[in-house]
């Protein structure tokens, strides 16, 4: 089973939302840009308890503007007397032969590209299913209401029917549960379901046979006989009663689920520790366990799965491969995720960016139909982009040196100066190199087009050490970018850390790069006109010593040009004109 179709209208943060789905989903995004409202929205329809629940006036959308500057004292009737009818649209297809016979009379003949209604003759239509989550205000009773409902005939979908079309949902309860709503109950339940119930009748049975035998113990019933002496007795009339008669021991309510609540799984991972209780085995192990469930349960009967934040109490390893594992043995996957990792198992087309830097929220997926080059250029998602996914803009750099020293110029300005950094401006440093060599110039406009088409604003800083090389280049780029911000003539990155300090400091710092690399350097001989040069040609040695420099600068000293361009970035020029082109200092 799979969405084939997505719409969403006035929903939460939503005011019109729609998606046609490839074979699986990864929700990637700004803050704010609706990864979890994506997920609860198909909760809405797919999950068979939300009807049941009481209806949220969360859930009714109030432009972005007006969450950001809503008091806690607001009205919260208003927003919802005033909103329109709120509402999800899911198309289902790829239906099991089991789902499709019990919902036969609900099945429609569907077009395969768009997920609507298909025409008759359509030779390519498929049987699928369409659900709709209503969510109302009535002014006259003063109450929301919802409810799910079949477009096709306007019927509400009842309860076993929502069973049939549910999804898996992986969510940060605890695993392993034997309780009626662990995932664990619904995967036993699913190899033999009369065997289960008596199992666990005879569970219920013999623990409350070691109930009984428990408050048999001669040193309880002596206990208890004092207790009774001191006054119940008297006062409940319960002098001809025996104590094991008048006093037992049992579950919190008395009931088989109460018990089952109260059982809690054991891991032994290591034989010198033994049996622990899950909880004593951290967030790590139980997210693993939690994820193979839901693996477990889709695999055995092609479930959708929606999970939020997926890999959040993962380390990266284990967030990459349980990704994978979703990905392969899941009818269809639906995740959001932070972590870069879990990019990687998925495939460029199956990747859905939400942004909101733009004032309102807006989707990027990549087209299908992409020839060798552009599957080429995709291959930057995961090696250099996806850590950025979560910022509203990138600034491309050419290569490994360019990304390190910048990084370090931004951090010495952070922690000693106390500008805000790239990050907290919601800017991304991304290399246009993925491999370890010098430069990546000619990759820029081939990392900025797809930046772009994921959604992201575009900053690139460019060297400018070989005036009216680069032309073309910088043309192609301004009519790209956001921002095109280049280093004054006759300067690249190892002049952008040097140009503007005191003689003093350059010595000074050169002097400690000289005896900590043994670069061979007789830094006391080198005059004042050649010491820039000198400390140019050093931060080339040895693989490029950019960074350290800019470490052993004295305290609260920043490079004055390189930092004049992380000023600049995120900031288009005045004029509306993508390139500028600083003056050296």
């Amino acid at each position: 089973m799979r969405v084939a179709r997505l719409e969403i209208y006035r929903f939460r943060g939503f005011e019109s939302f729609l998606l046609i789905p490839r074979e699986n989903v990864l929700v990637v995004g700004e803050p704010r840009a609706g990864r979890s409202d994506l997920i609860a929205a198909l909760r809405r329809v797919l999950d068979p308890r939300t009807v049941q629940a009481r209806p949220s006036e969360w859930d009714v959308y109030r432009p972005l503007a007006e969450v950001a500057d809503a008091d806690s004292d607001q009205d919260a009737d208003e927003d919802i007397t005033a909103a329109a009818l709120t509402w999800v649209k899911v198309t289902l297809m790829g239906l099991t032969e089991a789902q499709e016979q019990d919902l036969d009379e609900r099945l429609e003949l569907l077009d395969v590209a768009s997920g609507l209604v298909a025409d008759a003759e359509d030779p390519d239509a498929e049987l699928g299913i369409r659900l709709a989550y209503y969510l109302r205000y009535d002014s006259d009773e003063e109450q929301l209401e919802h409810w799910l409902e079949y477009p096709k005939s306007g019927q509400r979908v009842p309860r076993a029917e929502r069973e049939v079309l549910k999804a898996v949902v992986l969510e940060r309860n605890p695993p392993l549960q034997l309780r009626a709503e662990g995932q664990l109950r619904r995967l036993a339940t699913e190899q033999d379901p009369e065997a289960l119930t008596g199992r666990l009748r005879e569970f219920g049975d013999d623990i409350g046979a070691a109930a009984d035998k428990l408050a048999a113990g001669a040193e309880i019933q002596a206990a208890l006989s004092k207790i009774l002496d001191a006054g119940p007795k008297q006062l409940f009339g319960l002098d001809a009663i025996d104590p094991m008669a008048a006093v037992g021991f049992t579950a919190e309510d008395g009931s088989l689920a109460a018990l089952l609540r109260a059982v809690q799984p054991t891991l032994n991972l290591d034989d010198k520790a033994g049996d622990l209780p899950l909880s004593a085995h951290g967030s790590t192990t139980a997210a693993v366990l939690a994820a193979a469930e839901a693996t477990a349960l889709a695999q055995s009967d092609g479930a959708i799965i929606l999970a939020d934040d997926f890999g959040d109490q993962l380390d990266a390893a284990a967030a990459e491969y349980l990704a994978l594992r979703l990905h392969r043995r899941s009818g269809q996957v639906w995740l959001t995720t932070r972590r870069a990792e879990v990019i990687g198992a998925f495939e460029a087309t199956e990747l859905v960016r939400l942004t909101r830097h733009t004032g309102s929220r807006l989707s990027f997926q990549l087209a299908e139909d992409a020839d060798r080059k552009e599957r080429l250029r995709r291959r930057h998602i995961s090696t250099l982009l996806a850590p950025a996914m979560s910022a509203p803009t990138v600034a491309l750099v050419e290569g490994p040196h360019d990304h390190e020293t910048y990084l370090a110029v931004d951090r010495r300005r952070a922690t000693q100066l106390n500008r805000r950094p790239l990050s907290g401006r919601g800017i991304r440093l991304i290399r246009g190199s993925a491999s370890g060599g010098e430069g990546g110039k000619s990759e820029l406009p081939k990392l900025a087009r797809l930046a772009i088409d994921l959604g992201f604003a575009v900053n690139v800083i460019l060297d400018h050490d070989k005036p009216g090389t680069d032309d073309d280049l910088i043309n192609e780029l301004r009519a790209l970018c956001d921002l095109v911000i280049r280093l004054p003539e006759r300067v690249a990155i190892e002049r952008a850390i040097v140009n503007g300090l005191s003689m003093d400091f350059l010595r000074k710092t050169l002097d400690m790069l000289n005896d900590e690399h043994e670069l061979g350097l007789t830094v006391q001989d080198i005059d004042d006109a050649d010491l820039p040069a000198a400390c140019v040609k050093a931060l080339k040695q040895k693989g490029g010593l950019h960074r350290i420099f800019v470490d052993l600068l004295p305290r609260k000293v920043v490079p004055p040009l390189a930092n004049e361009v992380l000023k600049n970035l995120g900031w288009p020029a005045p004029s509306g004109e993508p390139l500028v082109t600083l003056t050296d200092v």
